[in-house]
């Protein structure tokens, strides 16, 4: 058992550059008082009903005492281990978001590189990098869109007018028709532009909190409460949780970004159907829609990103968090 938790602690430190540093002294730095007392506590109960169990002959007490005493064994060595087991999941997921995008062809086989990968450099970092880029994406596109809805409005009011003396007048509001045009950017950008502004701005909120916060402050919490036994099943969840939000979603949202920044060499074999001709200028030819940074196509780019890809990672982030309570209540 030492050498066990002797190997896990080594993983720690020699994979800690592509995950966090050693998340059990965060563990104790932050409720190591409290981690101790409830320890403390957790023992003199055990103590406790394990001799009334023998002074009384109850075995139910005496069951109880070395159950309890295997959980907090349990415990103690999961809060012992947590730095290799976390670092261990991190580079597990590193191997396969590596091998992603380094052998995936996805960015073209021309050697094209993506815009946030490199070599070495963590799916934590890559999924915030693709984060901020969506989000200045929309951005843009909103701020294009608004300008260009507004532009065709006023211009939609423009009319001229002809006096004839003693006769008649005629009136005629020759852009008219711009009003149509500025319509279609205002559904846009409030049915598709603002709602995904708003999903990518939250999403980027959520991994930044993720990157900085969840070991630091939820999981010194989460082992306080699974050493605590009235509390010990809510420990378990929220340990599964940190494990599955600090691990799983960036990983998810790397692969989502990733196509996001993918799909773009997809342009051309759907130019044809997705160039507009208010946008693109008449789609003369039909493929500069994607060289045209306010195209339709960089609007449809953010519409799986924004509502599509976080619903599906959340269900993969609840089945874990299942799997891994579960885990957590059989085996301690």
């Amino acid at each position: 058992m030492k050498a066990l938790i002797f190997l896990l602690l080594l993983a720690g430190s020699a994979f800690s550059s592509s995950c966090i540093e050693n998340a059990t002294a965060i563990v104790i730095g932050e409720q190591g008082v409290n981690i101790g007392l409830v320890i403390g506590l957790t023992i003199t109960l055990i103590a406790a009903a394990y001799m009334v169990g023998r002074v009384v002959g109850n075995p139910r007490y005496v069951v109880f005492a070395k159950d309890e005493a295997f959980h907090l064994f349990f415990s103690i060595f999961l809060l012992i281990s947590f730095s290799g087991i976390l670092v261990f999941a991190c580079y597990f997921m590193d191997f396969f978001f590596v091998a992603f995008f380094e052998d995936s062809g996805l960015f073209g086989e021309s050697g094209e590189e993506s815009s946030c990968y490199v070599p070495g450099g963590g799916m934590h970092f890559v999924a915030n990098c693709y984060a901020s880029m969506a989000k200045k994406d929309a951005d843009r596109l909103s701020k294009a869109y608004i300008q260009q809805y507004i532009s065709y409005l006023m211009d939609s009011t423009f009319s001229w007018s002809v006096q004839i003396p003693l006769t008649n007048a005629l009136t005629s509001t020759a852009g008219a028709y711009k009003r149509v045009i500025s319509n279609q950017y205002d559904i846009i950008v409030n049915t598709f532009l603002i709602p995904a502004l708003m999903s990518v701005s939250m999403q980027k909120i959520a991994l930044d909190f993720i990157t900085e916060n969840v070991i630091r402050w939820v999981l010194p919490t989460a082992f306080l409460l699974r050493i605590f036994i009235p509390t010990r099943q809510l420990g378990n969840v929220i340990i599964a949780l940190s494990v599955g939000i600090y691990v799983l979603v960036p990983f998810m949202y790397a692969f989502n970004f990733a196509m996001y920044e993918g799909v773009l060499t997809d342009c051309e074999e759907f130019a044809a159907v997705v160039c507009d001709n208010v946008t693109d200028d008449y789609c003369s030819p039909p493929t500069k829609t994607c060289s045209n940074p306010r195209s339709f196509w960089n609007v449809a780019r953010l519409i799986p990103l924004a509502f599509f890809l976080p619903n599906l990672t959340i269900a993969i982030v609840v089945t874990f968090l299942g799997a891994m309570n579960k885990a957590l209540r059989v085996i301690g």
